[in-house]
């Protein structure tokens, strides 16, 4: 008996590293180019990865649209013709309307916050709600803070913004918060901002620093205005099917991985700022912080859409419950 008992064991084990001995590789793609942090989480993700599998698990990542923009790798991943992508999450809010939670704003105060957020419970319940979409969510990660760029001169008060032709992600609750704010609003795809930037189709654009960098629309915008009012999320996400088809280790050492590069990934995002800020400089491009009025007078227009979200949703109302609880980091 203790024989077979000992043969079944080995037998075990040997199926269990044959299973494990085929090398997995999965295709990575994104939509920006390889300076921006949604690339640098996709490179950090692929390290941990292949470090803690032992090169078992490869990572092939495809930057700059190589495998679709931002709604092609959202329904790519969604189907399987994509493995996997790092992509905005905003992309995802017509599928799981709570994902609009993570933009909320105003909500969150700074980066450290951010990456306090990212790995807490209310969050992870907002991204198992992708689970009902074919897709795993594995973490959740930054590409920037959100500032608003102007063709012209930078804006230094809520009168500056009205009626500007200003491009926003394809989002009802980014067309609600700038409306609120008397925005003209504009819904375009990420891969067409420089040329619309450069015909005057747009007057400014809510971005964040990494993408005015990584995208040169400083080489046509020349107004920078640090209004911060939310951050710019991302996924990392993998198809349904492929993950379930890892080994119940493969999947363990995915999710240790994404989680592992949360905080050092969200925080090299705020010391690329810095150095973006200190490259504008060079460049003569105008940036300027906004005064307290100006604030409190953009925070108080925010209030109400911020209000109608939390009120629709209760993961939104949780996660926003949670975030108001944090305090600013010390400067």
């Amino acid at each position: 008996m203790k024989t077979k008992t000992a043969v079944l064991a080995l037998m075990g084990s040997l199926l269990s590293t044959a299973a494990w001995a085929d090398p997995v590789t999965l295709r990575l793609g994104h939509a920006v180019f390889e300076q921006h942090p949604i690339h640098d989480t996709a490179v950090r993700f692929k390290e941990a990865v292949e470090r803690l599998s032992d090169g078992d698990i490869k990572i092939d990542i495809f930057p700059s649209r190589q495998l679709g923009d931002v709604k092609e790798l959202m329904e790519g991943v969604q189907f399987g013709t994509v493995d996997m992508t790092v992509n905005s999450t905003s992309a995802y809010s017509t599928l799981e309307p709570s994902i609009d939670a993570f933009q909320l704003p105003g909500l969150i105060p700074d980066y450290q916050g951010f990456a306090t957020m990212a790995k807490t419970p209310e969050a992870r319940a907002i991204m198992d709600r992708l689970e009902n979409h074919m897709m795993v969510a594995l973490g959740l990660y930054d590409g920037g803070q959100r500032h608003f760029l102007t063709v012209g001169a930078p804006v230094e008060s809520l009168a500056d913004m009205h009626h500007k032709k200003t491009r926003v992600a394809p989002n009802r609750m980014f067309l609600d918060a700038w409306q609120a704010v008397g925005v003209n609003p504009t819904p375009m795809a990420y891969g067409e901002v420089y040329s619309a930037l450069e015909t005057g189709t747009l007057d400014a654009v809510e971005i964040n620093l990494t993408s005015i960098e990584s995208e040169k629309y400083y080489e046509i915008a020349k107004g920078v205005s640090l209004t911060g009012h939310y951050f710019w999320p991302s996924f990392l996400l993998i198809n349904q099917m492929k993950f379930n088809a890892l080994t119940p280790e493969q999947q363990e050492i995915m999710r240790q991985a994404a989680d592992e590069i949360v905080e050092p990934q969200v925080m090299a995002v705020k010391e690329l700022d810095e150095q973006i800020k200190a490259h504008l400089a060079e460049l003569n491009i105008p940036v300027v912080t906004p005064s307290d009025a100006f604030r409190a007078e953009l925070q108080a227009t925010f209030a109400p859409v911020v209000e109608k979200y939390e009120a629709a949703d209760p993961l939104i109302a949780d996660f926003a419950a949670a975030a108001k609880k944090l305090a600013p980091a010390a400067q």
